[in-house]
C-alpha cells in the first residue's frame, strides 16, 4: 500500500462507513447486536490506519442520526480503540481469534461508554451507568462474537476481492 490514498481508496473506506451505519441501523431491533465491529475489524486489515476514516464517518454519522448526547462523546474513542488493537494482532487470521477479540470489545463497551459520566456525574454515575448496561454488554459481546465468528471469513475474502 502507497501512502497516497487512491480515489477508489476513499470511496471504499466512505462506503464501508456508510454501511457500518447502514447495518447498525438495519438491526436495530436486535438490542446491541450488529455487525460494526466485525466490519471495522475487516476494514482495518484491508486499510491498516486509513480504517479510521470509516470509524470517523461512522460516529459522525451517528451524531447526525440519533444526536450528539454524552453517549456520542464516549464514540468518538469506544470505536476507534479497535483500530489499533486489530493493527496490533494483525497477523493472526483466525476467526475464533477475531470472534474473541470483537466479543470483548461488545463486553468491555458499557465500561468505555461510562467514562464521560465519571466526568459529569462523578463516579457513583458512572460506575451505576455501567452496571445498568450489564445486560446490553453480554448480548453485545455474545452478537459480536458470532457474527465475527460466521462472517469474518467470507467478507474478509470478498472485501479483498473487491479492493
Amino acid at each position: 500500500m502507497t501512502d497516497k490514498l487512491s480515489l477508489r481508496d476513499m470511496c471504499f473506506l466512505a462506503l464501508m462507513g456508510a454501511l457500518m451505519l447502514a447495518s447498525q441501523v438495519a438491526m436495530a431491533a436486535l438490542p446491541n447486536i450488529h455487525i460494526v465491529a466485525l466490519l471495522i475489524i475487516i476494514t482495518t486489515l484491508c486499510f491498516s490506519w486509513r480504517a479510521l476514516f470509516s470509524v470517523a464517518l461512522f460516529v459522525l454519522l451517528e451524531g447526525l442520526i440519533y444526536g450528539f448526547g454524552i453517549w456520542w462523546i464516549s464514540y468518538l474513542y469506544a470505536w476507534p480503540l479497535l483500530v489499533p488493537i486489530v493493527i496490533f494482532f494483525r497477523k493472526n487470521d483466525s476467526a475464533l481469534f477475531w470472534a474473541v477479540i470483537a466479543g470483548a470489545h461488545g463486553l468491555f463497551f458499557g465500561a468505555m461508554t461510562a467514562i464521560p459520566y465519571l466526568f459529569i456525574g462523578g463516579r457513583e454515575a458512572a460506575v451505576s451507568y455501567w452496571i445498568s448496561g450489564i445486560p446490553f454488554d453480554l448480548l453485545h459481546c455474545a452478537g459480536n462474537f458470532v457474527v465475527t465468528l460466521i462472517l469474518l471469513n467470507p467478507l474478509l475474502k470478498l472485501t479483498r476481492k473487491l479492493i
